[in-house]
Parts: C-alpha cells; structure tokens; sequence
C-alpha cells in the first residue's frame, strides 16, 4: 500500500530504523489480523540499495548514478500496489528523484511518507571507517554537500519524520507513521523525535541568520589573515586551523548544525554560542 522512502547520509544510520520499522510494521500487521482492523491484509516489501545491486561507487559519477536511480525506482514501480508498503532505503538526497517517487505513489491512489535519518558528517564517517570504509570518505563530503534535505512544505516530503541518530534517546515513531499511512490521519508536527519542537515560529529564520552571521565573520577575518582567532563577541572565540577554511567546508557546517538542532527548542540567544562550540568542535576533528 503506502511508499516509504528512507532518506539521509551513508553511515548515518537509515538501515539500522529502516529494519526497525520492518519489524515494528509486521507487529502491527499481524495484531490488525487479529481483530480484522486496517491494515490486516498489507504484506511489507522491502528494498535496499544492496538488494537492489546498487554499490557505493554508483554515485561517483552522475551517469552511473542516474542509472542507480533508475533501479531503485523500477523497483518501486514493480512492487508499489494498494496492499503493500514499499520501503525504499536509499540516499534519495535529491528532490528531484523524491518527487518522482510521489508521484508514483500518487499514481496509484496510495499514500506515503519521507523519514529523514540525520546524524553529523563525522558520526558518518566514523561508522564507515568501523565498518571498514565501505564508502570513500571523500565520497561522503560530497554527498553531504550536494544533498537537498527534505522539506515539511514541500508536497513530495510530506508527512516527514525526522531521525537524529546521533540522539541517544530517539525511538522511532511507529504509531504516527501506522496513522499516516493506515489510518490516514495526519501526524502531530515533529512527531517523529522527542525532542521538543520550537514554540516559536521564526526559530528557524533565526537558526539560518545567527548560524550564516557566524560564517560570514569566519570569511571576512580570513579576508584580511590566516588563521589566528575570530571575534563573534566578547565571549565568543573561533579558532581557526593554519590551512584556509573554504567556504564550502563551512557551510557544511552550518548545514549539519541546522540539520541537527532544527527540532529543538533552543532559546535565540544560545544558538549563536552553540554554533561556535559546533565550529570549533569540527575543527578539531578535521
């Protein structure tokens, strides 16, 4: 029946809450059988890259990649019906292909979901390097810094969850995905983590203008020297490395800083002071 499309860095934990939720949905299949309620008669078909034959360095190049694209959707094609949820644990980094996959879904008169898997760029390389670089770690920079994250407005990443691997208490949110999905009730906003969601409604502009700030200061002292320390305010320091920072490293930064605390509450005047320790943090272990 509905399409699930799984989307997030490699290493960053998508197999580990897309086997999850296989588990969690058979439960809830098989108590539904029991009392003959919604969802008693789905099955559950479940794709992966690695089961699709899809290998990590498919996205080196963008023809190979466009053909790895096309497996995936074949795939979904095949197999996406109105009694069967379709998983598809991919990349899917760009919006584009998302919306193909809506719309296939849409074609069919079934409903569907993104859940978004979210964990830092260093917490990714880590688990690829424990699992014995499986992917190029300059790969994985590339894709960070190419990826569209998916968007709660948007129609084709609408309902979204969002996953914070990196949080130690996260739990999938397995009622809200079975009432948006089987009892097509819409999900409660940021349902999908427990963190609390902001109370106010221009947290994110803030999160975007205080974040960009701090980057543009890092650019104009590195206008005039190298290295040495940026002033963000009296109390704030950045130390910079020897070598120049590039402009795309820091707004990998920024995106991941953004990507990470965009469900969070956090009070406006902490944002600027927790970026800077995120910098210098990053720094460190670059």
């Amino acid at each position: 029946m509905p399409l699930i499309t799984f989307t997030g860095l490699p290493c960053s934990g998508k197999s580990k809450w897309a086997k999850e939720l296989v588990s969690e949905l058979e439960k809830r299949i098989e108590a539904a059988k029991e009392s003959n309620a919604p969802g008693h008669n789905y099955n559950i078909v479940y794709h992966s890259d690695e089961s699709i034959g899809v290998n990590p360095e498919s996205y080196k190049e963008s023809a190979t990649e466009k053909s790895a694209r096309g497996a995936q959707m074949s795939a979904v094609k095949r197999d996406l019906s109105r009694s069967t949820f379709v998983i598809l644990n991919s990349l899917s980094y760009i919006k584009g292909f998302r919306y193909q996959l809506f719309c296939e879904a849409k074609g069919v008169v079934t409903p569907h979901c993104v859940i978004h898997v979210v964990s830092s760029l260093d917490k990714c390389l880590e688990r690829n390097k424990e699992s014995g670089n499986k992917w190029s770690p300059e790969l994985i920079e590339q894709l960070q810094m190419r990826y569209e994250e998916p968007r709660e407005d948007a129609r084709w990443d609408s309902p979204l969850f969002t996953l914070v691997t990196d949080y130690e208490n996260e739990t999938l949110p397995v009622d809200e995905i079975w009432d948006a999905l089987v009892l097509k009730r819409p999900p409660p906003p940021n349902a999908a983590t427990l963190v609390k969601p902001t109370s106010s409604n221009d947290f994110l502009q803030q999160l975007d203008t205080l974040t960009q700030n701090v980057i543009t200061k890092i650019l104009q002292h590195q206008q005039l020297s190298l290295g040495g320390q940026v002033v963000i305010s009296k109390d704030l320091l950045i130390d910079l490395p020897v070598n120049k920072v590039s402009i795309a490293q820091l707004q990998r930064i920024r995106r991941t800083f953004i990507s990470l605390n965009r469900m969070r509450q956090i009070e406006p005047d902490r944002i600027t002071p927790l970026f800077v320790d995120y910098v210098n943090s990053s720094f460190d272990n670059e």
